[in-house]
């Protein structure tokens, strides 16, 4: 998959936020709006979901990689900011499949 646009890291991380969600259909917006605070409009957000490969995505090496790839994704939780149920269940989902149980965004 081929973005002139949006800088590798950025599509390494939905890609891998897409493989660890599996965002369905309640989840997408959620999906959309976490891409959108990373800085990806939503039509190349949509796109990322229906075309990401495995090879576009992170591989951690520690459960702190792991802790860093959450709060990058959901760093807009941490402010005052009341997330939508779609937005905590893809949260949990996320964190519960890195086995990240315990992780919190404070």
């Amino acid at each position: 998959m081929v973005f002139t646009d949006i800088d590798k890291r950025t599509v390494q991380t939905l890609c891998t936020l897409a493989k660890l969600s599996e965002p369905d259909a309640t989840k997408v917006d959620a999906f959309i709006h976490i891409a959108e605070n990373l800085g990806v409009p939503k039509d190349e957000t949509i796109e990322i979901l229906h075309e990401w490969d495995e090879y576009d995505t992170m591989e951690f090496a520690s459960e702190e990689d792991k802790k860093h790839f959450v709060e990058d994704c959901f760093s807009f939780m941490k402010t005052d900011y009341t997330p939508r149920k779609s937005e905590r269940e893809l949260y949990n989902q996320v964190v519960a499949n890195l086995g990240l149980n315990n992780a919190r965004i404070n």
